[in-house]
């Protein structure tokens, strides 16, 4: 073979290659983008969500306290009162 002939050979065998890793590149960033936008849906979920979930552990906590079998188990507790003269 020649030196034409090498070259043609070699960069038909390049082009071939970078249309195969365009492909898979578009590929994987197709799904990557769709998985931030996922991930972003989630977030803003949860973000609307915390009030409601702390809302709701503070009243799972206060029913807990409240129950009789936590006061038989831990006691009433006793807040100190500091005298001030």
């Amino acid at each position: 073979m020649n030196t034409f002939e090498q070259a043609q050979v070699f960069f038909f065998i390049s082009s071939v290659g970078f249309v195969i890793l365009f492909t898979l590149t578009t590929i994987i960033l197709f799904y990557a983008i769709s998985a931030f936008k996922a991930f972003s849906r989630i977030a803003l979920k949860l973000e609307e969500n915390i009030d409601n979930i702390g809302d709701a552990t503070a009243e799972i906590i206060g029913d807990i306290k409240d129950s009789w079998i936590f006061n038989f188990i831990f006691g009433k507790s006793k807040k100190s009162k500091k005298h001030s003269k």
